[in-house]
C-alpha cells in the first residue's frame, strides 16, 4: 500500500467544515445580489470557485454525496456563465435550494463528527454517524440532474420541486461559532505576560516568608499592573466584528420576505464595530426577533404601499455603533408604525389591562407593555410571528446581559428598536451599596448622583413615596421593603442612589454607599435565574459574595 493510501485526511475536516461554512456565506451574498440585478453575472464565476474548491475538498475527504452534488451544481452554473441559460428567477431559486442542500449535507457531517470524536476505533475520513436523511440524498441528487440537464432554457422549479428538508422555512436560527480568530502578536503578548505574572506570583511568595514590607508593596503593584494589562489583551483577543452575526442575516430576511409575500431591502450598516464574541453570540436570537417582528408587523405588502405612496419595496436597516462603553443595534423599518391606539385596545381585549385604564395609559406605556409575555398583534399563527414570545425575548435577552431596549415609532412612517448592550458581560463598573450586612451592586452606568436623604425629605402622593429633586417629583423606593430586609434599628437617614430609566429618575435608598469598582460579574445557573431583582453575583476581596440588582424587575 502506498504512503499516499496511508495519509489519515480527518486532520483537514475542521478546516474542511469552517470553510464550507464560510463558502456558503458567500454563496448566498453572491446570490442575494444576483437577485436584486441579474446582469451581475460576474457573481456566477464567484459562486462557481466556491462550488469548486468544496468539490475537490469533498473528493479528497470521500465525501462522495456532496462532490456529486457540487459537481451537477458546476454544469448548471457553467450552462449560465456560457449563457446557454438565461439568469432568471427561476434559475435563481434553483441555485438556493441546491445551497440548501448542500449545506445541510455539509452540516451532517459536522453532526457525524462530533460524535464520532466521542467514540473510539472509529474511522476518520469515513464518519459512521450519519443522519437518517443521508440514505435519500442519492434520489435527490438524480432528481436535481435530472433538471439541470433538462435542455429548457427556462427552469421551472414550481412544477418539480426539490424536497430539500429546508424547502419550508422554519423559526430560524443563528449556528453559534465556537472559534476566535486572534492575530499571533496578540497571543505572544497573552503569552508573554502569563509568563510575567508567574514569575512575579513566586516573587511574592518568596517575599512573604522573609517578612519584607516594602517590598511586598512593590510587588504587589507590579502584579497589578501586569493584571490590568492581562486584562485588557485578554478582552482584545475576544473582540470581533458584527458582521461576523450581520452576514448571516441578509439570507433569513430574504427568506421570509418571500414567505409573507412581501418584498423588503436589508441595509447594514457598522459591520465593523468590534464587540466581546460572549454579547456577540448572545443577541443573534434578539436580533432574529426583531428582523422578523419588522417584516410581520413594520412592513406593509407592496401594494398597500404602493397606495400610500411609498417604494414598493419595504427597507428594513440593521445598525451597529458604539456609545462610550456600550453598543447601540437599531433596527429600523419604514413601514406601518406603531397605531398606540389601536394596541390599547389589543391589551384591554386580550386582558392585559382593564377597559378603564385604556385612555390613561400613555404612549410610553403602551410601548413598554409591548415586550409583555404572550402579547401579540398578529391577528394568526404564522410562521413567523403570532406566539407572543418575540418581543419578550428581545427584553429578557437584553436584561441578561446588561442592557436595556427601547422603541421609537411613527404611524405610517416606521419603527426603530434599539439595543443598547455593554462591551462585555463580564467586567462592569459598579456602585457598591450597603444594607445592614448585605452588600449589593448596581451598575455604574445607570446611576445618575448619590444624595443624602431625611425622613422630612419623603413625602406621599397617592400612597406612593416620593422625593422632591431640584423642583422634580421623583418616585422613591427603600431597597429594605424591595428586598424584604428588615432595617437596623435607629436607621432614619439613608443614602439615596438616583437611579436614571430613559428620561426619568427614581430613587432608591440604601443604608450607605462603599464604593465604585470594576468587577467580574457572573451570571446565575438557570435554577437561580427565576429569582426576580438580580442580574448576577460577585465574588468581594474579603470572600463575601455581592448580588447584582436588576433594577427594573425589582420595581
Amino acid at each position: 500500500m502506498s504512503a499516499k493510501n496511508n495519509i489519515d485526511f480527518s486532520m483537514f475536516l475542521d478546516d474542511y467544515l469552517n470553510d464550507a461554512k464560510e463558502g456558503f456565506q458567500q454563496i448566498n451574498s453572491a446570490l442575494l445580489a444576483l437577485e436584486k440585478d441579474h446582469g451581475q453575472t460576474e457573481r456566477l464565476n464567484e459562486i462557481f470557485r466556491v462550488v469548486h474548491t468544496l468539490k475537490s475538498s469533498s473528493t479528497m475527504l470521500k465525501f462522495s454525496n456532496i462532490a456529486e452534488l457540487a459537481h451537477i451544481s458546476e454544469d448548471l452554473l457553467d450552462r449560465m456563465r456560457k449563457k446557454e441559460l438565461r439568469v432568471s428567477q427561476e434559475a435563481i431559486d434553483l441555485l438556493f435550494e441546491v445551497v440548501d442542500m448542500l449545506e445541510t449535507m455539509v452540516r451532517e457531517r459536522a453532526k457525524g463528527k462530533s460524535k464520532a470524536s466521542a467514540e473510539s476505533g472509529v474511522r476518520s475520513a469515513e464518519l459512521k454517524n450519519k443522519s437518517k436523511a443521508s440514505a435519500d440524498w442519492g434520489m435527490r441528487i438524480a432528481e436535481l440532474r435530472s433538471k439541470i440537464q433538462n435542455p429548457q432554457p427556462k427552469i421551472d422549479t414550481n412544477k418539480s420541486k426539490i424536497q430539500n428538508p429546508k424547502s419550508k422555512i422554519e423559526s430560524p436560527t443563528i449556528e453559534k461559532s465556537h472559534t476566535v480568530r486572534v492575530h499571533v502578536d496578540l497571543l505572544d503578548s497573552l503569552f508573554n505576560l502569563a509568563g510575567e505574572l508567574i514569575i512575579t506570583k513566586n516573587r511574592i511568595d518568596n517575599i512573604v516568608a522573609g517578612t519584607a514590607k516594602k517590598e511586598l508593596k512593590a510587588a504587589l503593584s507590579a502584579m497589578d499592573q501586569m493584571i490590568s494589562d492581562l486584562q485588557e489583551n485578554v478582552s482584545a483577543a475576544r473582540l470581533v466584528p458584527v458582521d461576523e452575526i450581520f452576514q448571516k442575516f441578509p439570507r433569513m430576511v430574504r427568506d421570509l420576505a418571500r414567505d409573507a409575500s412581501k418584498e423588503v431591502d436589508l441595509v447594514i450598516e457598522g459591520r465593523e464595530i468590534e464587540l466581546d464574541k460572549g454579547v456577540l453570540d448572545a443577541i443573534s436570537e434578539p436580533v432574529i426577533h426583531l428582523l422578523r417582528n419588522a417584516i410581520d408587523h413594520g412592513i406593509e405588502p407592496a401594494e398597500t404601499r404602493q397606495r400610500q405612496g411609498k417604494k414598493k419595496s419595504g427597507t428594513i436597516k440593521l445598525v451597529a455603533k458604539r456609545a462610550e462603553k456600550h453598543i447601540l443595534i437599531d433596527v429600523e423599518d419604514d413601514g406601518r408604525g406603531i397605531d398606540t391606539v389601536h394596541v390599547k385596545q389589543l391589551f384591554a381585549k386580550k386582558g392585559f389591562i382593564k377597559p378603564e385604564e385604556v385612555e390613561s395609559l400613555e404612549d410610553n406605556d403602551v410601548l413598554e407593555l409591548l415586550f409583555r409575555p404572550g402579547f401579540s398583534g398578529a391577528q394568526e399563527v404564522t410562521n413567523v410571528s403570532g406566539r407572543g414570545v418575540g418581543l419578550d425575548v428581545v427584553k429578557t435577552s437584553a436584561r441578561e446581559m446588561g442592557g436595556t431596549v427601547e422603541v421609537a415609532t411613527q404611524k405610517g412612517k416606521g419603527s426603530r428598536f434599539t439595543l443598547k448592550l455593554p462591551l462585555t458581560t463580564a467586567i462592569i463598573q459598579t456602585l457598591m451599596v450597603g444594607l445592614g450586612n448585605h452588600i449589593f451592586a448596581i451598575p455604574s452606568e445607570i446611576v445618575s448622583e448619590i444624595m443624602e436623604v431625611k425622613p422630612e425629605d419623603i413625602t406621599e402622593i397617592r400612597n406612593d413615596q416620593v422625593l422632591v429633586l431640584r423642583d422634580e417629583v421623583v418616585p422613591f423606593f427603600g431597597l429594605h421593603q424591595l428586598l424584604n430586609i428588615q432595617p437596623e434599628e435607629g436607621q432614619e437617614n439613608l443614602i439615596g442612589v438616583i437611579i436614571h430609566r430613559g428620561d426619568k429618575f427614581i430613587g432608591l435608598g440604601v443604608d450607605t454607599v462603599l464604593d465604585q469598582m470594576e468587577n467580574i460579574v457572573k451570571p446565575f445557573d438557570p435554577i437561580a435565574q427565576q429569582f426576580k431583582g438580580f442580574s448576577g453575583g460577585t465574588i468581594m476581596g474579603d470572600g463575601r459574595v455581592a448580588l447584582l440588582l436588576d433594577i427594573p424587575s425589582l420595581l
